[in-house]
């Protein structure tokens, strides 16, 4: 999966490849040497590791994408309650650092901000504040058994809700850390085999011709 990899990872490939070429025409002129043997087995398991590493990354992102796309608004227009006329124009971020969608109603002719935020790991938190609302309006309503009963029920389900969007974040982003460790070390490696395999690429290239 050539198109997950990065430019470093690339120019790694590039002179992996130079040296199995070169590998394999010694081979075919039986005068394969096991110092090269080594080599290419090196660079066998280094390419191994580059695209498992790769298609792990890739794998990260694309669920970073899909987490990112689980919130939907149903926005509704404050001034006629309709939907079908709203256009998305920009994205605003309120005093607690959520981040809303804004539209505009081309009906009535207004923007507006969303009052809820537009990702789920602003969900987190606005789900947090909504539940505390819920418990003291339950609190405020120990006269009134039927709303009351209704409150916990909501109540009920937003928790479920936010502890299963809870988890999954948790799991999203301590796979992005572990992504992100990854190609720390990834890169240390690479820059080592890198320099490496241009010492030896250097040596060998008065008879590096095609």
């Amino acid at each position: 999966m050539k198109q997950h990899i990065t430019e470093n990872e690339r120019e790694v490939i590039k002179l992996i490849t130079f040296f199995k070429k070169r590998g394999e025409r010694l081979a075919a002129e039986g005068t394969l040497t096991e110092e090269h043997q080594e080599l290419n087995a090196a660079c066998e398991r280094l390419t191994e590791k580059i695209y498992s590493h790769a298609d792990f990354r890739q794998q990260v992102m694309d669920k970073h994408e899909t987490l990112k796309g689980i919130i939907e608004d149903h926005a509704q227009c404050p001034t006629c309650s309709k939907a079908d006329m709203l256009k998305k124009t920009s994205v605003a971020t309120n005093e607690l650092g959520w981040k809303s969608n804004r539209y505009k109603c081309r009906r009535c002719n207004i923007e507006f901000t969303w009052n809820r935020p537009n990702n789920p790991w602003d969900m987190i938190p606005f789900l947090e504040v909504c539940l505390q609302e819920l418990e003291a309006n339950i609190a405020a309503l120990q006269s009134e058994d039927e709303l009351r009963a209704r409150a916990q029920e909501a109540r009920d389900h937003m928790a479920v809700s936010l502890e299963q969007l809870r988890t999954a974040i948790h799991s999203a982003d301590a796979e992005k850390h572990q992504m992100e460790e990854q190609d720390k070390e990834m890169a240390r490696m690479l820059h080592e085999f890198k320099k490496y395999l241009m010492i030896e690429k250097i040596k060998m290239e008065p008879f590096s011709e095609n």
